[in-house]
């Protein structure tokens, strides 16, 4: 009978403590804006595009008569590549150096896009958001205070 009181009472004791702790919670509430983060809002920028190789963020990858080319969505050469547009690379690394500098990497696959606004709607997007939750944090301090 002992044992039995004592699991009840340890039963009893499990299910009030989280609850318990929840509640604690309730009085900290803040609104935290939805922030979008895309792969195509995260690409990285071309840098540089030189005679067999491209710059890629901090990487140059070489490029052979293998490699795919796109810009948006087409066919391309390696002429058609701008510094300053959003790209992504697929490939590997061709011979391995003593830092990241003195790596060489072959990409295989180049997709870039010429429209570099993906980040500016981003940031719009963002910002947008931040001060709506700015203004419902306002709002809800408000309505607490006066209680």
């Amino acid at each position: 009978m002992k044992m039995f009181r004592a699991f009840v009472l340890a039963l009893a004791g499990a299910i009030l403590l989280p609850a318990l702790s929840l509640a604690d919670n309730k009085n900290n509430r803040r609104i935290v804006p939805p922030t979008r983060k895309g792969a195509a809002s995260e690409l990285p920028t071309i840098k540089k595009v030189g005679g067999d190789s491209v710059t890629v963020g901090k990487k140059t990858y070489k490029i052979t008569s293998f490699t795919k080319i796109l810009v948006n969505g087409r066919k391309a050469t390696l002429r058609d590549l701008k510094a300053g547009m959003q790209a992504s690379v697929a490939g590997g690394v061709l011979r391995y150096g003593k830092g990241e500098s003195d790596t060489v990497y072959k990409a295989s696959r180049i997709t870039a896009k010429a429209d570099n606004k993906l980040e500016e709607k981003r940031r719009e997007f963002n910002k947008k958001q931040a001060e709506r939750a700015r203004e419902l944090n306002r709002r809800y301090n408000q309505n607490r205070n006066r209680r």
